[in-house]
């Protein structure tokens, strides 16, 4: 069983011919479980993610294998970013087809990349920014470490997905929902002691955060998802995932540093000799409450166009400089996911 990635270019919100065309070429028979991470055209309230996410499970359902997949769909296509999404699926052999096992690692083998995936029940409402449920993340990031056969330290990157609040500050309430979230999955990769995530840490605590989860919110989320990305020894395939956070909007060398650690090179120039060997990259971007970069002030928050906007614009064009491609998955707000005013990054590399 290895791994398999494909980076769909999507023509609209609902474009699903390069979806069915690469699940008929797996073979659905074989897929053991599925991670979809989408970036459409359109804004928050215009009903774009709900139509993106409801076109994909249509595709999975008529292959059954809606009971097997999680995805993340977000919107913000500002700047140089084209719509696209990446697939991971966690393709078996021909053999072992049809008999799903969760990971198992096999020390002494070369670690490759692993994926498991969990789904919650709906919660409460009145849950979602309450220190109390990163309880209820946490257990379910472990039990998505354990479908991909990964323990704490293997684990690369989580995604989140938690449901909308739909009363009070909903913006408000959001964010804090996503720092719960992003604090309870960093608890169960042990990277946040639990007993630190309190009502006065949440959102306040500058200096608590993970910087290997990236949480989501949004309509099309009813239920807590996890999708664990990591690397297990024994998996099959020639992918590695490998992650960093930076200081700024603007700070590459994590990057590149995390790239060439992969086993990627930099030419003469200093730039990236192979860039096509990174076929995925997920990178959520912050700014300093000030709006400053390098000290100097910004319009970030003037008003006009919102910040995340200008985020996503302008680290389009970061991401098309650093890797040469305009489909890169990146978004907004990592709040307590990495330093304040930085990014947190996941790239999947091929190795041979």
């Amino acid at each position: 069983m290895a791994v398999e990635l494909a980076r769909l270019t999507l023509a609209s919100q609902t474009d699903t011919a390069g979806l069915e065309k690469q699940v008929k070429a797996w073979g659905p028979q074989r897929i053991e479980r599925l991670a979809l991470v989408y970036k459409v055209e359109g804004e928050y309230e215009d009903g774009s993610r709900e139509r993106a996410r409801a076109a994909v499970y249509d595709v999975l359902a008529r292959h059954g294998l809606d009971g097997k997949a999680e995805m993340v769909t977000v919107v913000g296509c500002e700047g140089l970013a084209t719509p696209f999404g990446y697939v991971l699926a966690d393709v078996a052999s021909d053999a072992s087809a049809g008999k799903a096992q969760p990971g198992r690692a096999q020390p002494g083998r070369a670690k490759r990349l692993a994926i498991g995936v969990a789904r919650g029940t709906p919660p409460d409402d009145a849950d979602l920014d309450k220190a109390k449920f990163k309880t209820t993340v946490a257990r379910l990031t472990e039990k998505a470490m354990a479908d991909a056969g990964l323990g704490a330290k293997d684990v690369v990157t989580v995604l989140v997905n938690t449901p909308a609040p739909n009363a009070g500050d909903k913006g408000l309430r959001g964010r804090k929902a996503r720092a719960v979230a992003a604090l309870g999955a960093g608890i169960a990769i042990s990277d946040v002691e639990a007993s630190d995530v309190t009502e006065a840490s949440i959102m306040k605590k500058s200096d608590l955060f993970t910087k290997r989860v990236q949480t989501f919110t949004g309509p099309t989320v009813k239920q807590l998802e996890i999708i664990v990305i990591g690397n297990r020894a024994g998996a099959g395939g020639n992918l590695v995932a490998c992650s960093a956070a930076t200081a700024d909007l603007t700070d590459m060398r994590p990057l590149k540093r995390m790239l060439i650690k992969a086993g990627l090179e930099l030419d003469r120039d200093g730039e990236l000799a192979s860039p096509e060997r990174v076929v995925a990259m997920m990178i959520k971007s912050g700014v300093r409450p000030d709006g400053t970069i390098h000290g100097l002030r910004t319009t970030l928050f003037e008003p006009g166009l919102p910040v995340e906007k200008h985020v996503r614009a302008a680290q389009s064009g970061l991401m098309a400089a650093l890797l040469g491609t305009s489909a890169v998955f990146n978004t907004f707000d990592p709040i307590q996911q990495c330093p304040v005013g930085g990014s947190t990054a996941c790239a999947i590399v091929r190795v041979d």
